[in-house]
């Protein structure tokens, strides 16, 4: 470990280290269980041969006794970072968005998880934030929105997609499944119109950064139909799971809007029903 020295990046699960100049390697924090690491090599070997503008995955590793995965050392700032500090190339990147996210669900992703599962997973999860009636109907809608073989990241904004030399590569892919576009498109949407802002980000920031928010999602979505062809509806479809599945990842700041898209939906199917 002191060879390694600092890591770059922290998160729940696992930390990251620079290897020399050319590699990464993500340890497990102590305590979880290997087959999470085990999970996310598997879907790394996958996503790496589709290619799909992920990172080059370098096998596995164990230093001190903890597992690790190997990648490729990617350098550069986030596209979200990036827009950050050039306001001006907003449509620009989110059309290059577009095309990453279009080309990604050209793939095939058998051998991934499954995408309605997960979802299904994530839903219960959202244990009593989310009343019965709220679970029993997201429940159903996903039951009845249909399989499919795409690759979907399920976790895909700009923050997640680094502006490197060699183009632009989509990072975190430990929630990658195989299902339906519409769906992880209609999760994009969520994310990049109502995923919260961090409280620290003064007012006045807070309002720009909700326009610009709106405006890479309405450039986004455009580019997307013109490479992709997807139906409204079908995205649409996907919006009560997507948001009752959001509530079990127990983001406290979302969960009083989260309940409030959710009620809209129902309200919505109710009327429309």
């Amino acid at each position: 470990m002191t060879a390694l020295g600092d890591p770059l990046g922290l998160g729940r699960t696992a930390e990251v280290f620079a290897r020399g100049d050319e590699e990464v390697v993500k340890l497990l924090r102590p305590g979880f269980p290997e087959r999470v690491g085990e999970h996310e090599a598997v879907v790394a070997a996958l996503v790496a041969d589709a290619a799909v503008g992920a990172p080059r995955f370098l096998g596995t590793t164990r230093i001190e006794g903890r597992f690790g995965l190997v990648f490729e050392r990617l350098r550069g700032p986030s596209m979200l970072d990036r827009v950050a500090g050039h306001p001006w190339e907003i449509d620009q990147a989110a059309r290059r968005f577009a095309e990453l996210h279009a080309a990604m669900h050209e793939a095939n992703g058998i051998g991934l998880p499954d995408q309605k599962a997960e979802v299904a997973r994530m839903i219960e999860r959202a244990g009593p934030c989310l009343p019965e009636d709220a679970r029993q109907s997201a429940l159903a809608r996903l039951a009845a929105l249909p399989y499919g073989v795409a690759i979907c990241h399920g976790d895909m904004h700009a923050g997640n997609v680094l502006v490197t030399p060699r183009g632009e590569i989509v990072i975190d892919w430990e929630t990658a499944s195989c299902g339906d576009a519409a769906g992880d498109v209609a999760r994009s949407l969520f994310l990049m119109r109502f995923g919260s802002i961090p409280a620290y980000v003064p007012r006045v920031q807070r309002g720009l950064i909700a326009l610009a928010k709106q405006r890479f999602s309405s450039v986004y979505l455009r580019q997307y139909r013109r490479l992709r062809r997807i139906d409204d509806r079908d995205i649409a479809a996907w919006r009560l799971p997507i948001f009752a599945a959001r509530l079990g990842e127990e983001i406290e700041e979302e969960r009083a809007g989260l309940q409030g898209l959710i009620r809209r939906e129902m309200d919505l199917a109710r009327h429309m029903g």
